[in-house]
């Protein structure tokens, strides 16, 4: 479950198209955030090379207003990459934003 407030983080990968194998990116990858109904991005998350890793990346945002999220919205996380000089584009993350749970309140007698 996804509530407002919630910080997400996805990683991919990135393959050569000729063989398949794990390869690093010719240059950073990017990434746009799209509510299901609009083909504007509503937000660009930053997206970063993990460590000692190759052709692993990982992007991290925050679900909240600020960046364009609604309760009961659904969104599209999708990332672009180029490998050896073409352009492959995926979606890497699909989710709903809830309404967070109400807690119970517990009471000791």
């Amino acid at each position: 479950m996804i509530t407002l407030g919630m910080i997400i983080t996805r990683d991919f990968t990135t393959h050569n198209p000729n063989t398949g194998d794990v390869q690093d990116a010719d240059f950073l990858p990017t990434c746009e955030v799209f509510a299901n109904a609009v083909d504007i991005p509503i937000i660009l998350p930053i997206v970063v090379k993990r460590a000692g890793f190759i052709g692993i990346y990982r992007v991290t945002f925050t679900v909240n207003s600020v960046n364009g999220f609604m309760l009961n919205g659904s969104y599209n996380v999708d990332v672009e990459a180029t490998v050896n000089a073409i352009t492959a584009r995926a979606n890497i993350y699909s989710f709903m934003v809830e309404q967070a749970a109400k807690q119970k309140a517990v009471f000791a007698i």
